[in-house]
């Protein structure tokens, strides 16, 4: 898509369409990190990650997500294939 840079105080701003913010889920006024890298500009939506305290992690923990499946079960019994032990 091509597009014309415009001065906005004392820099350069480009629009960003409705259809590319949609795509990677930007919205307005978050917050961006942006970077130049090998003559391309990168914008990356910086996503805020929710804190959650020990009580709140540890209210999820039931016994019937404690329970192990085949595929864990198969896991823990598998013999190391390199050198982690």
């Amino acid at each position: 898509m091509e597009m014309i840079i415009k001065k906005w105080g004392n820099s350069l701003a480009a629009r960003i369409p409705k259809a590319i913010a949609d795509m990677i889920g930007l919205h307005l006024n978050q917050k961006i990190n942006i970077k130049a890298e090998n003559g391309k500009i990168i914008i990356t939506p910086i996503t805020e990650k929710k804190e959650y305290t020990m009580d709140e992690l540890l209210s999820q923990c039931t016994a019937k997500n404690l329970e192990l499946t085949d595929e864990d079960k198969a896991w823990l019994n598998d013999e190391p294939v390199g050198r982690e032990w």
